[in-house]
């Protein structure tokens, strides 16, 4: 096939401008090649700064709760202390832990028991001791009122007020 001049100089214009493109994408690709590296650190780096930004949203969020439920228990907590409803077992405990506090406390012969928040004491200790233990006994939280059924060695025991349930809340008060 014979082309004349004019055709046969279009198709080499098309023919350098197809191998500059070739050369071109292939040079493009090699770079690319090359350039994969820093690709990839710039991909990890923008996904680890993702990560992280959800870890602070999540912590952020968690510690605004804690702030509010903080908040809600500090303007609460006076209406749970008002009441100082505490259980019997828990008043005992800790109007021992109070009377029997000094190192000569006479924790063998005293015996605490609580109902609906009056506390007996009972056991054979002298006059002075006795004072001091129910006086210690009114001043714990929560104690409505203290029965002495304490008594000196020597001398018969007190009996115990009427036990009737009834009775023992009109003394709760």
């Amino acid at each position: 096939m014979i082309l004349s001049r004019r055709t046969s100089r279009r198709l080499g214009r098309w023919t350098e401008r197809g191998v500059l493109l070739t050369t071109g994408a292939a040079a493009g690709a090699f770079a690319s090649r090359l350039d994969r590296r820093r690709r990839h650190m710039a991909r990890d780096r923008a996904s680890s700064s993702l990560h992280h930004a959800g870890d602070r949203a999540v912590r952020t969020a968690k510690y605004a709760a804690g702030v509010a439920k903080g908040a809600a228990h500090e303007v609460t907590a006076p209406l749970h202390r008002s009441t100082g409803d505490i259980d019997d077992v828990t008043l005992a405990r800790k109007v021992e832990t109070e009377i029997f506090r000094p190192a000569d406390a006479p924790k063998d012969k005293v015996d605490v028991s609580v109902a609906h928040g009056v506390v007996e004491l009972r056991g054979q200790v002298d006059h002075g001791t006795a004072e001091k233990l129910i006086t210690a006994a009114r001043r714990v939280d929560g104690v409505r009122d203290v029965v002495n059924l304490l008594h000196p060695p020597g001398t018969p025991a007190p009996h115990s007020p009427v036990s009737d349930p009834d009775d023992v809340r009109a003394r709760a008060g």
